[in-house]
């Protein structure tokens, strides 16, 4: 027949177990909520790279149109 763990020794054993057991959830919602904060960063960088390059495209056509304007004879 199995041994049962009756006393203070078994108490123990049995708060050392559940306590070992919630270390794995806190380490993975850990891990999941550094992948979410990661994950948004990545997509505001995508966003701000984006911006960047719509206002260096406009600044460039704007400055190809001024060019333009001046190649024919219009003042800027």
């Amino acid at each position: 027949m199995g041994r049962r763990f009756d006393g203070f020794p078994g108490q123990m054993l049995t708060l050392a177990v559940i306590a070992l057991s919630g270390c794995g959830v806190e380490t993975a919602g850990t891990a999941a909520g550094v992948a979410k904060l990661q994950a948004e960063q990545a997509r505001q960088g995508k966003e701000s790279l984006d911006a960047v390059r719509a206002n260096l495209d406009a600044a460039a056509q704007a400055s190809q149109d001024k060019l333009k304007r001046a190649e024919e004879g219009e003042r800027p």
